[in-house]
C-alpha cells in the first residue's frame, strides 16, 4: 500500500500533500489491523445463535397471538351485537363503563345482520330438534 501511495505522490504533486495528510490516519488502520480480534467462543456462538433463532419464534407466537386476541374480541363484539347486549360485559359487571351492568342480552336493539347471520341458524336448529320430536 505504501509503495502505491509512493507512486502516486510521485506522479502527483498535488496530491502528495492531501497523502501526507492522511499518513497518520492510515497508520492507525494499520495498528488496528495488527491487533488480533478477540474470538468468542465456539460453543458461546452457537448458543447466541440458538437464543436468537428462540426469540424469533417467541416474536413470531406473539404476534399470531395478537392477531387471534384481534380477530376473538371483534367476533365476540359481533355477537354481543348480535344479541343487543354491552360490548364490553353482556351485562355482567356492575362497574362496566359502558352499561354499567344494564347491558344484558336483550337490553340493546339487535343487530339484524349480525342476528341472521349468529342467531337465527341456532334458533332453527333448535325448533327443527325440539319441536319435531313430538
Amino acid at each position: 500500500m505504501e509503495a502505491y501511495l509512493e507512486y502516486l505522490k510521485e506522479h502527483n504533486p498535488e496530491m502528495a500533500k492531501y497523502f501526507e495528510l492522511m499518513q497518520p490516519m492510515m497508520g492507525k488502520n494499520e495498528v488496528e489491523e495488527g491487533k488480533e480480534i478477540p474470538r468468542i467462543d465456539l460453543e458461546v456462538e452457537e448458543r447466541i445463535k440458538k437464543l436468537k433463532k428462540i426469540n424469533h419464534k417467541l416474536f413470531a407466537m406473539i404476534e399470531n397471538l395478537k392477531l387471534q386476541l384481534e380477530f376473538e374480541l371483534n367476533q365476540n363484539d359481533d355477537l354481543a351485537k348480535a344479541i343487543g347486549a354491552c360490548t364490553e360485559c353482556f351485562g355482567e359487571d356492575n362497574e362496566c363503563s359502558a352499561c354499567f351492568g344494564t347491558g344484558k342480552p336483550g337490553n340493546g336493539i339487535p343487530d339484524f345482520i349480525l342476528f341472521n347471520k349468529y342467531i337465527q341458524p341456532a334458533i332453527q336448529k333448535y325448533n327443527k330438534h325440539y319441536f319435531n320430536k313430538n
